[in-house]
């Protein structure tokens, strides 16, 4: 049986890049789904006006945690 994600999405769910909870972040963002329950927390830290660090948590299905910022 087939699966309907392709290899690379098992890689980034297996292996994410950027995940965690940034200590005094610049900037904060959060959006979810009620409906489906996943749910992404956005952090950055910006240096001399552009983005210097940035890290997200994604609490969901396979799918959700894919589609973060690469």
């Amino acid at each position: 049986m087939s699966s309907i994600y392709t290899e690379k999405v098992f890689d980034h769910f297996r292996n994410p890049r950027n995940m965690g909870k940034m200590e005094n972040p610049d900037g904060v963002g959060k959006v979810g789904n009620p409906k489906c329950g996943d749910i992404m927390v956005i952090y950055i830290k910006v240096k001399n006006e552009k983005i210097f660090d940035i890290k997200f948590q994604t609490f969901g299905c396979t799918a959700a945690i894919r589609s973060y910022p690469v």
